[in-house]
C-alpha cells in the first residue's frame, strides 16, 4: 500500500506520473518502484497502452480511491483508439489494461498492423514547458503530444519535438520522467507552410477531443455507413452509395496536400487502386487508424462531435411514410406509402425513388426532394392500381364525364386516361360527343386536291431554288437549311426528292503510312524514362506493361501493335516485373528504410511493411531470410 502518490497534471500521462513517484520515492532501484505501483518486479513500463492498472488502482485506493477506469480513460491512450473499435473489442482492450494479460493489447487496436508509425521518443511543446515550469516547477510528459499522429501542439501550433528520452527505453522495466536536461528545445526545420500547420493543429484539437470525451462505441461498418450518406451528399458518390473513388481521391489531395499526408503516414498515390482512403469509405473488415477517420471527417467537414450523433441514412426524399399521390383513394395526399426504392436514374446520374402504395398506385420521379412542393410531384406512373382503374370506369361509364374533366378528377395527363380507356376497352362520352374535345390535326391528304396539288409546287420550287443558291452544299446540309420543307417532300413527294437532291459523296480515303522504326525509337525514349520514374517513386510501385504505357499515355498503342515496335517490346520484357520480382523488390525497399530508421529488421516488420500476403512464394521466403537477416 502506497503511503503517497504525486497529484497528477492536466494531461499527464500515467507514465509520466509514475516516474515522478519513481523520483520522489527515492528508490534507487526501478524493480523496487514496480514493487511498490504494481506489486510486481516484472511489470514493463509502457507509455501508451499500459496493463495491470487494477493492481495500482489498488494500492492507490487508500490514498485517492481512483479506479482503474478512470486511470484508463484520463491518463492513457485508451480513449483514443477506443472511439474507433466495436464495443466487444474496446471492452477487452479496457479489461486487458486491468489486468496482467496485456500482452495483446496493441493487436486488438490495430497498432502493429497500422502503417502510421508510433513516435520513437517522448515528445514535448516548447511553448508547453515554459508554462508548466512557471506554474508547476517541473515539467512533465503530456498525453496529447504522444499520440501518433499528433504532429503539432494543439494549443500553441507549434511543431513538436523529439526529447532524449525514448518511448521504448533500454530498461524496459523505468519510468523516466520528463526535465530540462532530456527536453531541450532547438530549432526545427520549417518543411510545413502556414496552411499546413493550421490543418494539423485542427487534426491535434480533433485528438484531444477523443482523450476528454468517453464517445460510444460503433461497429466497424458504421463508420463506413456515415462516409458514405456524406460523400453522396457531396456527389462524390451515387445515390446506391458508388463512391467516385478517382474524384474522391483528387479533392482529398486537393483538401490536405501531400506534405500533410505524408507528416501523418497517410500519402494516397493516384495510380494505386487499394490505397487506405478508398478501402475506408468500403465495408470495413479491419479497424483503421484513428488518425485517417479523423482525416476523413475533417475533409467531410463534419465536427467530431457531430460525427457520433445519429445514424446518417442518405434520405433523398426525406423520412418516410411518403404522400400517396392517387387521387382516387380516400388517402390521397396523405403520407401513407412505406416502401420506397432508390436507384440512379442512367440519364442525370440523381436518386430516382420508385414510391408503391398499399392501393397499387405506383409512381416515380428523381430527386432529391429540395422543397415541400416536390413531395407532391410525379415524374411518371408505373401503376395505377385497381382502385384508380375502378374510378376510371364510373366517370367514364356512369358519371360519362369528358376526357379532361376525367382527367382533372384523377390527377393525370389527359394521355394517361385516354390510354387506360383503350387497355380497359371502355366507351368514353367524348368519342360519341357532337362537341369537338380537341382540334383535329389537318394534313394536306385532307386537303381538296388544288392545295395538295399548290403545296407540292411551292415546296418543290423552295428545294430547287436552295440547290441553285448552294450548288457544293450536300443533301443533308439542304435539309439543315429547310427542314419544313424536306420534310413535306420525304413524307409526300418521296421520289421526286431522291431523284432532285444531290448525289451522296464518297469520302476520300485517305492512306497514312506509319514509320514503325522511328515510332519505335520514340516510344522506347518515353518508355524508358516512365520506367526511371517510376522506379524512383517513395513507395515501390509493380512495373507492369499497362502501368509503363499509362504513364505515358499510350496504353492503346502499346496494347494493339506491340508487335510492330521490337525495340519497345525487348525492352519492356526485360524490365516487366512478376509478382515474385516485386514482392523481392519490396522486402528489400523496406529493409533498407528500416536501416536507414535505425530499427531493428525484424521478420514481421519486414512482412507487414512490405505487404506480403500468407502464402508467397518459397523464392519470396528466401529472399526473404537472405536480404533480410543479411544486415542483423
Amino acid at each position: 500500500m502506497l503511503s503517497f502518490f504525486p497529484k497528477p497534471y492536466p494531461d499527464e500521462l500515467l507514465y509520466s506520473i509514475l516516474a515522478r513517484y519513481h523520483i520522489r520515492s527515492g528508490n534507487t532501484s526501478p524493480k523496487l518502484t514496480l514493487q511498490e505501483l504494481f506489486g510486481s518486479r516484472t511489470a514493463i513500463a509502457t507509455a501508451d497502452l499500459p496493463s495491470n492498472l487494477g493492481a495500482v488502482a489498488s494500492n492507490l485506493s487508500l490514498i485517492s480511491g481512483v479506479t482503474p477506469q478512470e486511470l484508463v480513460q484520463n491518463h492513457t491512450l485508451y480513449p483514443f483508439y477506443a472511439a474507433f473499435l466495436p464495443k466487444e473489442r474496446s471492452q477487452q482492450v479496457l479489461e486487458a489494461m486491468k489486468s496482467e494479460q496485456g500482452g495483446a493489447i496493441h493487436d486488438k487496436v490495430g497498432i502493429r498492423a497500422s502503417s502510421v508509425r508510433v513516435p520513437k521518443f517522448f515528445r514535448f511543446c516548447p511553448q508547453c514547458i515554459q508554462e508548466d515550469q512557471t506554474r508547476y516547477g517541473e515539467l512533465y510528459w503530456h498525453r496529447i503530444h504522444q499520440v501518433p499522429g499528433v504532429v503539432v501542439c494543439p494549443h500553441h501550433a507549434e511543431v513538436l519535438q523529439d526529447s532524449s528520452v525514448t518511448i521504448q527505453g533500454f530498461n524496459r522495466h523505468e519510468y523516466q520522467a520528463a526535465s530540462p536536461d532530456t527536453c531541450v528545445a532547438v530549432t526545427p526545420d520549417q518543411a510545413l507552410s502556414n496552411k499546413a500547420l493550421q490543418i494539423l493543429q485542427k487534426l491535434a484539437q480533433d485528438v484531444d477531443f477523443l482523450l476528454t470525451h468517453d464517445l460510444p462505441a460503433r461497429d466497424l461498418n458504421w463508420f463506413s455507413q456515415q462516409y458514405t450518406t456524406l460523400l453522396i451528399e457531396r456527389g462524390l458518390a451515387t445515390a446506391t452509395g458508388r463512391v467516385h473513388q478517382h474524384e474522391l481521391l483528387d479533392q482529398f489531395l486537393y483538401f490536405y496536400g501531400h506534405s500533410v499526408l505524408a507528416a501523418l503516414d497517410s500519402a494516397v498515390e493516384r495510380d494505386d487502386d487499394h490505397t487506405w482512403l478508398s478501402n475506408i469509405v468500403r465495408k470495413h473488415r479491419k479497424v483503421f487508424h484513428p488518425i485517417r477517420h479523423l482525416l476523413m471527417m475533417r475533409f467531410l467537414q463534419v465536427p467530431i462531435a457531430d460525427f457520433w450523433e445519429g445514424d446518417r441514412t442518405y434520405l433523398p426524399f426525406g423520412a418516410g411514410p411518403w404522400l400517396c399521390l392517387n387521387a382516387a383513394a380516400k388517402h390521397y395526399l396523405k403520407p401513407v406509402v412505406t416502401r420506397l426504392d432508390i436507384s440512379r436514374c442512367y440519364d442525370t446520374k440523381k436518386p430516382a425513388g420508385t414510391f408503391s402504395c398499399s392501393c397499387g398506385f405506383i409512381y416515380c420521379r428523381t430527386g432529391p426532394d429540395t422543397t415541400e412542393e416536390d413531395t407532391g410531384r410525379v415524374g411518371k406512373i408505373k401503376e395505377v392500381g385497381a382502385l384508380w382503374q375502378q374510378r376510371l370506369r364510373h366517370f367514364v361509364e356512369v358519371e360519362r364525364l369528358g376526357l379532361r374533366q376525367t382527367a382533372r378528377q384523377l390527377n393525370v395527363d389527359p394521355n394517361t386516361v385516354k390510354r387506360y380507356v383503350r387497355l380497359l376497352g371502355l366507351t368514353p362520352a367524348w368519342q360519341s360527343s357532337t362537341s369537338v374535345e380537341e382540334p383535329k390535326t389537318i394534313t394536306v391528304s385532307a386537303l381538296p386536291e388544288t392545295h395538295a396539288v399548290d403545296a407540292k409546287n411551292q415546296h418543290r420550287e423552295t428545294w430547287k431554288t436552295l440547290q441553285r443558291k448552294h450548288p457544293h452544299s450536300s443533301k443533308t446540309a439542304l435539309r439543315r437549311m429547310a427542314p419544313a420543307t424536306y420534310t413535306w417532300l420525304y413524307k409526300h413527294d418521296r421520289k421526286w426528292l431522291h431523284r432532285n437532291s444531290p448525289s451522296a459523296r464518297r469520302p476520300i480515303a485517305q492512306v497514312n503510312r506509319v514509320d514503325w522504326q522511328q515510332r519505335d525509337e520514340q516510344i522506347l525514349a518515353k518508355v524508358k524514362q516512365a520506367v526511371q520514374k517510376l522506379l524512383a517513386v517513395e513507395k515501390p510501385v509493380q512495373i507492369t506493361v499497362s502501368r509503363v504505357a499509362k504513364a505515358i499515355a499510350q496504353l492503346a498503342l502499346i496494347e494493339q501493335h506491340i508487335d510492330k515496335m521490337s525495340l519497345t517490346r525487348t525492352y519492356l520484357d526485360s524490365v516487366v516485373e512478376t509478382v515474385e520480382d516485386f514482392q523481392i523488390r519490396r522486402i528489400q525497399w523496406v529493409v533498407k528504410q528500416l536501416d536507414q530508421q535505425g530499427e531493428a529488421i525484424e521478420h514481421w516488420k519486414v512482412v507487414r511493411m512490405a505487404g506480403l500476403k500468407p502464402g508467397y512464394s518459397k523464392k519470396v521466403e528466401t529472399a526473404l531470410e537472405h536480404t533480410a537477416y543479411a544486415r542483423m
